[in-house]
Protein backbone atom coordinates (compact mmCIF):
# COMPACT_ATOMS: atom_id res chain seq x y z
CA UNK A 1 0.00 0.00 0.00
CA UNK A 2 1.38 3.55 -0.78
CA UNK A 3 1.82 5.94 1.59
CA UNK A 4 1.47 9.28 1.77
CA UNK A 5 4.17 12.20 3.72
CA UNK A 6 3.59 15.01 5.70
CA UNK A 7 6.11 17.31 5.21
CA UNK A 8 7.91 17.33 8.29
CA UNK A 9 9.95 21.02 7.64
CA UNK A 10 6.35 22.91 7.59
CA UNK A 11 5.48 20.99 10.77
CA UNK A 12 8.72 22.27 13.10
CA UNK A 13 10.60 24.47 11.48
CA UNK A 14 10.73 26.19 14.97
CA UNK A 15 11.96 23.26 17.03
CA UNK A 16 14.95 22.77 14.51
CA UNK A 17 16.42 26.46 14.04
CA UNK A 18 17.71 26.58 17.73
CA UNK A 19 18.39 24.12 20.39
CA UNK A 20 17.52 26.43 22.61
CA UNK A 21 14.16 25.64 24.15
CA UNK A 22 11.39 28.33 24.89
CA UNK A 23 9.93 28.73 27.61
CA UNK A 24 6.57 30.67 29.01
CA UNK A 25 5.07 31.29 32.23
CA UNK A 26 1.36 30.96 31.55
CA UNK A 27 0.46 34.13 32.80
CA UNK A 28 2.56 35.28 29.97
CA UNK A 29 1.92 32.67 27.57
CA UNK A 30 1.35 34.31 24.34
CA UNK A 31 1.49 32.82 20.53
CA UNK A 32 0.90 34.17 17.25
CA UNK A 33 -2.41 35.84 16.97
CA UNK A 34 -4.14 34.33 13.62
CA UNK A 35 -7.79 35.11 12.30
CA UNK A 36 -9.97 32.82 13.70
CA UNK A 37 -13.67 35.12 12.92
CA UNK A 38 -15.47 35.36 9.89
CA UNK A 39 -14.00 35.81 6.40
CA UNK A 40 -16.19 38.29 5.08
CA UNK A 41 -18.64 40.62 7.11
CA UNK A 42 -20.15 42.69 4.44
CA UNK A 43 -23.48 43.96 5.27
CA UNK A 44 -23.98 42.49 1.53
CA UNK A 45 -22.90 38.86 2.45
CA UNK A 46 -24.82 38.78 5.57
CA UNK A 47 -27.67 39.32 3.75
CA UNK A 48 -26.88 36.93 0.82
CA UNK A 49 -26.14 34.12 2.74
CA UNK A 50 -27.53 34.65 6.65
CA UNK A 51 -31.03 33.54 7.34
CA UNK A 52 -32.74 35.98 10.03
CA UNK A 53 -33.09 34.89 13.90
CA UNK A 54 -33.91 35.99 17.38
CA UNK A 55 -31.48 35.78 20.66
CA UNK A 56 -32.64 36.61 24.20
CA UNK A 57 -29.97 36.87 26.44
CA UNK A 58 -29.49 36.70 30.45
CA UNK A 59 -26.92 37.38 32.09
CA UNK A 60 -26.88 34.88 35.14
CA UNK A 61 -25.65 36.06 39.03
CA UNK A 62 -22.08 34.54 39.75
CA UNK A 63 -21.29 34.83 43.23
CA UNK A 64 -19.07 37.64 44.68
CA UNK A 65 -15.57 36.06 46.07
CA UNK A 66 -12.32 37.12 46.45
CA UNK A 67 -9.21 34.89 44.15
CA UNK A 68 -5.75 35.16 44.89
CA UNK A 69 -3.73 37.00 42.27
CA UNK A 70 -2.35 34.65 39.30
CA UNK A 71 -5.53 32.78 39.36
CA UNK A 72 -7.30 31.42 35.62
CA UNK A 73 -10.63 30.44 34.33
CA UNK A 74 -12.04 32.46 37.04
CA UNK A 75 -16.16 33.34 36.16
CA UNK A 76 -16.51 36.88 35.82
CA UNK A 77 -19.96 36.34 33.99
CA UNK A 78 -22.65 33.47 32.73
CA UNK A 79 -24.79 34.35 29.30
CA UNK A 80 -27.86 32.30 28.74
CA UNK A 81 -28.64 32.83 25.30
CA UNK A 82 -31.89 31.06 23.82
CA UNK A 83 -33.21 31.03 19.85
CA UNK A 84 -36.55 31.39 18.40
CA UNK A 85 -37.19 28.70 15.99
CA UNK A 86 -36.35 30.80 12.76
CA UNK A 87 -32.96 30.04 12.20
CA UNK A 88 -29.85 28.80 13.66
CA UNK A 89 -27.90 32.20 15.16
CA UNK A 90 -24.19 32.79 14.80
CA UNK A 91 -22.91 34.80 17.62
CA UNK A 92 -19.36 36.63 15.99
CA UNK A 93 -18.16 38.61 19.09
CA UNK A 94 -19.13 39.52 22.72
CA UNK A 95 -18.25 43.61 23.80
CA UNK A 96 -18.13 43.67 27.34
CA UNK A 97 -16.63 46.69 30.23
CA UNK A 98 -14.94 46.33 33.15
CA UNK A 99 -15.72 48.45 35.72
CA UNK A 100 -14.72 48.81 39.61
CA UNK A 101 -11.27 49.83 42.20
CA UNK A 102 -8.78 48.24 40.12
CA UNK A 103 -6.68 48.90 37.25
CA UNK A 104 -6.69 47.19 33.81
CA UNK A 105 -3.80 45.52 34.17
CA UNK A 106 -4.73 43.44 36.87
CA UNK A 107 -6.69 41.11 34.55
CA UNK A 108 -3.92 39.34 32.02
CA UNK A 109 -6.92 38.26 29.79
CA UNK A 110 -10.78 37.49 29.08
CA UNK A 111 -12.22 34.91 27.19
CA UNK A 112 -15.47 32.87 26.45
CA UNK A 113 -15.91 29.00 27.99
CA UNK A 114 -18.62 26.75 26.29
CA UNK A 115 -18.93 23.73 27.20
CA UNK A 116 -15.67 23.74 29.53
CA UNK A 117 -13.63 24.69 26.43
CA UNK A 118 -12.33 28.11 24.84
CA UNK A 119 -14.26 29.49 22.09
CA UNK A 120 -12.33 32.66 21.72
CA UNK A 121 -8.73 33.66 22.04
CA UNK A 122 -7.50 35.76 25.19
CA UNK A 123 -7.39 39.53 25.15
CA UNK A 124 -5.96 41.75 27.57
CA UNK A 125 -8.21 44.84 28.58
CA UNK A 126 -6.36 47.53 26.43
CA UNK A 127 -8.65 50.55 26.54
CA UNK A 128 -8.59 53.06 28.98
CA UNK A 129 -12.17 52.96 29.19
CA UNK A 130 -12.60 48.92 30.09
CA UNK A 131 -13.81 47.78 27.08
CA UNK A 132 -12.89 45.00 25.32
CA UNK A 133 -14.20 42.16 22.35
CA UNK A 134 -14.10 38.92 22.88
CA UNK A 135 -14.21 37.34 19.32
CA UNK A 136 -16.00 33.88 19.18
CA UNK A 137 -14.31 30.88 16.92
CA UNK A 138 -17.32 29.06 14.43
CA UNK A 139 -20.11 29.76 17.28
CA UNK A 140 -24.01 29.54 16.97
CA UNK A 141 -26.91 28.54 18.42
CA UNK A 142 -29.09 26.10 16.58
CA UNK A 143 -32.87 27.12 16.11
CA UNK A 144 -35.01 26.45 19.29
CA UNK A 145 -32.44 26.06 21.25
CA UNK A 146 -30.48 27.64 24.34
CA UNK A 147 -26.65 27.81 25.21
CA UNK A 148 -24.79 28.63 28.12
CA UNK A 149 -21.42 31.08 28.02
CA UNK A 150 -19.17 31.88 30.37
CA UNK A 151 -16.97 34.95 30.58
CA UNK A 152 -13.57 34.18 32.10
CA UNK A 153 -10.47 35.74 33.20
CA UNK A 154 -6.73 35.28 34.16
CA UNK A 155 -5.51 37.42 36.82
CA UNK A 156 -2.50 39.29 37.09
CA UNK A 157 0.58 37.71 39.71
CA UNK A 158 1.05 41.45 40.34
CA UNK A 159 -2.66 42.28 40.59
CA UNK A 160 -3.07 44.87 43.49
CA UNK A 161 -4.55 43.26 47.04
CA UNK A 162 -7.03 46.16 47.02
CA UNK A 163 -8.31 45.76 43.29
CA UNK A 164 -12.24 45.27 42.77
CA UNK A 165 -13.67 43.97 39.04
CA UNK A 166 -17.07 43.21 37.81
CA UNK A 167 -18.03 43.18 34.49
CA UNK A 168 -20.89 44.59 32.20
CA UNK A 169 -21.80 43.21 28.90
CA UNK A 170 -22.47 46.22 26.38
CA UNK A 171 -23.55 43.97 23.06
CA UNK A 172 -23.55 40.94 21.55
CA UNK A 173 -22.47 40.61 17.46
CA UNK A 174 -24.83 38.09 15.89
CA UNK A 175 -25.09 39.51 12.15
CA UNK A 176 -28.26 39.87 10.58
CA UNK A 177 -30.00 38.49 13.74
CA UNK A 178 -31.70 40.59 16.33
CA UNK A 179 -30.65 40.32 20.27
CA UNK A 180 -32.52 41.12 22.84
CA UNK A 181 -30.25 41.33 26.01
CA UNK A 182 -32.51 41.17 29.32
CA UNK A 183 -32.15 44.54 30.99
CA UNK A 184 -32.41 43.52 34.70
CA UNK A 185 -29.04 41.55 35.06
CA UNK A 186 -26.63 43.30 32.38
CA UNK A 187 -23.73 43.78 35.57
CA UNK A 188 -22.01 40.50 37.53
CA UNK A 189 -20.88 41.36 41.49
CA UNK A 190 -17.42 42.09 42.14
CA UNK A 191 -14.18 39.79 41.88
CA UNK A 192 -11.91 41.01 44.29
CA UNK A 193 -7.85 40.00 44.48
CA UNK A 194 -6.11 39.06 47.91
CA UNK A 195 -2.24 38.96 48.66
CA UNK A 196 -0.75 35.88 48.49
CA UNK A 197 -0.24 34.94 45.00
CA UNK A 198 -1.16 31.48 43.31
CA UNK A 199 1.70 29.53 42.13
CA UNK A 200 2.29 29.29 37.94
CA UNK A 201 3.10 26.39 35.34
CA UNK A 202 5.46 26.89 32.89
CA UNK A 203 5.35 25.27 29.72
CA UNK A 204 8.09 24.21 27.28
CA UNK A 205 8.38 22.76 24.09
CA UNK A 206 10.61 20.10 22.77
CA UNK A 207 12.32 18.90 19.39
CA UNK A 208 11.04 15.51 18.28
CA UNK A 209 13.58 12.68 16.93
CA UNK A 210 11.62 11.26 13.88
CA UNK A 211 10.03 12.34 11.59
CA UNK A 212 6.11 12.41 11.25
CA UNK A 213 4.91 10.62 8.68
CA UNK A 214 0.99 8.70 7.56
CA UNK A 215 0.52 6.03 9.93
CA UNK A 216 -0.65 5.09 13.60
CA UNK A 217 1.16 6.06 17.08
CA UNK A 218 3.22 8.85 15.79
CA UNK A 219 4.81 11.26 18.22
CA UNK A 220 3.36 14.81 16.81
CA UNK A 221 4.85 17.18 20.04
CA UNK A 222 7.03 16.49 23.16
CA UNK A 223 6.58 19.27 25.68
CA UNK A 224 8.04 20.09 29.81
CA UNK A 225 5.77 21.51 32.51
CA UNK A 226 7.57 23.12 35.03
CA UNK A 227 5.89 24.53 38.57
CA UNK A 228 7.37 27.54 40.72
CA UNK A 229 8.20 27.33 44.17
CA UNK A 230 5.03 28.49 45.08
CA UNK A 231 2.67 25.73 44.86
CA UNK A 232 1.95 22.04 44.08
CA UNK A 233 -0.58 21.22 41.41
CA UNK A 234 -2.82 18.88 39.97
CA UNK A 235 -3.63 18.91 36.05
CA UNK A 236 -7.04 17.83 35.26
CA UNK A 237 -6.66 18.58 31.71
CA UNK A 238 -4.96 20.38 28.48
CA UNK A 239 -6.64 21.53 24.94
CA UNK A 240 -3.84 21.20 22.26
CA UNK A 241 -4.24 23.35 19.30
CA UNK A 242 -3.15 22.26 16.01
CA UNK A 243 -1.97 25.93 13.90
CA UNK A 244 -0.84 23.51 11.11
CA UNK A 245 -3.41 23.03 8.71
CA UNK A 246 -5.07 19.67 9.78
CA UNK A 247 -8.21 19.12 10.65
CA UNK A 248 -10.81 16.87 12.38
CA UNK A 249 -10.32 13.10 10.96
CA UNK A 250 -6.56 14.10 9.66
CA UNK A 251 -5.35 13.14 13.24
CA UNK A 252 -7.09 10.67 15.08
CA UNK A 253 -7.06 8.75 18.65
CA UNK A 254 -4.63 11.62 19.95
CA UNK A 255 -3.09 11.08 23.85
CA UNK A 256 -0.78 12.65 25.97
CA UNK A 257 2.25 9.83 27.13
CA UNK A 258 4.98 9.72 30.37
CA UNK A 259 7.48 7.37 30.48
CA UNK A 260 5.97 5.53 26.82
CA UNK A 261 2.58 5.28 28.90
CA UNK A 262 -0.62 6.58 27.96
CA UNK A 263 -1.64 8.78 30.85
CA UNK A 264 -4.51 10.89 29.33
CA UNK A 265 -8.21 9.57 27.84
CA UNK A 266 -7.95 9.55 23.93
CA UNK A 267 -9.86 11.75 21.37
CA UNK A 268 -11.03 10.14 18.57
CA UNK A 269 -10.26 13.02 15.82
CA UNK A 270 -9.59 16.60 15.82
CA UNK A 271 -12.52 18.78 17.08
CA UNK A 272 -11.61 21.49 14.46
CA UNK A 273 -8.12 22.09 15.18
CA UNK A 274 -8.54 21.09 19.04
CA UNK A 275 -7.91 18.50 20.82
CA UNK A 276 -9.10 18.24 24.64
CA UNK A 277 -6.95 15.30 26.69
CA UNK A 278 -8.70 14.58 30.51
CA UNK A 279 -6.44 13.05 32.89
CA UNK A 280 -7.54 10.86 35.47
CA UNK A 281 -6.03 10.69 37.75
CA UNK A 282 -4.72 14.51 37.37
CA UNK A 283 -1.01 14.89 36.64
CA UNK A 284 0.55 15.63 40.14
CA UNK A 285 3.16 18.61 39.58
CA UNK A 286 5.02 19.03 42.73
CA UNK A 287 6.62 22.62 43.18
CA UNK A 288 9.89 23.31 41.69
CA UNK A 289 9.56 20.09 39.51
CA UNK A 290 9.82 19.44 35.86
CA UNK A 291 7.93 16.49 33.74
CA UNK A 292 8.53 15.55 30.06
CA UNK A 293 5.25 14.04 27.97
CA UNK A 294 4.59 13.11 24.88
CA UNK A 295 1.78 13.64 22.29
CA UNK A 296 1.02 10.89 20.38
CA UNK A 297 -1.73 10.54 16.92
CA UNK A 298 -2.77 8.49 14.20
CA UNK A 299 -2.40 10.98 10.96
CA UNK A 300 -4.49 9.99 8.28
CA UNK A 301 -3.55 13.46 6.64
CA UNK A 302 -3.03 14.04 3.10
CA UNK A 303 0.58 14.91 1.99
CA UNK A 304 -0.32 19.12 2.06
CA UNK A 305 -1.98 18.89 5.39
CA UNK A 306 0.84 19.97 8.44
CA UNK A 307 1.20 20.34 12.01
CA UNK A 308 1.99 22.16 15.18
CA UNK A 309 0.47 21.43 18.19
CA UNK A 310 0.47 23.77 21.04
CA UNK A 311 -0.76 24.77 24.03
CA UNK A 312 -2.71 27.79 23.01
CA UNK A 313 -3.25 30.04 25.96
CA UNK A 314 -3.05 29.85 29.71
CA UNK A 315 -6.33 28.92 30.44
CA UNK A 316 -5.82 25.31 28.20
CA UNK A 317 -4.33 24.00 31.10
CA UNK A 318 -7.04 23.17 33.84
CA UNK A 319 -5.52 22.75 37.25
CA UNK A 320 -6.13 23.41 40.57
CA UNK A 321 -3.23 24.33 43.10
CA UNK A 322 -2.59 22.64 46.64
CA UNK A 323 -1.10 25.58 48.53
CA UNK A 324 2.56 24.51 50.26
CA UNK A 325 3.02 24.33 54.02
CA UNK A 326 5.90 25.92 55.69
Amino acid sequence: MHKTYIPYFLMYTAYMISSLLLSYYLHQFTVPASSVHREDRSQEYIQSVEPEGNIIVEVQSTPSQSVPPGSQRIAMMQLHLSSDCSADVPVYSISLQRRGMGSNADIDSLYVIHRGVRISRERSISNRDGSVELRLQDFKIPACTAQDLIIAANFSADASPTGQHRLELASIDAGNSSVRIAKSATTMPSISTGTNPVGQIAVEYLSISKSIHYGSRQQIARFRLEADAEDDHEIQSITFTNKGSARDTDVQNVYVEFRNRQISSRVVHLDGNKATLLFDPPIVLQKRQKLSFGLRADIRASRSRTLQFLIEEPSDIISTVARSRQ
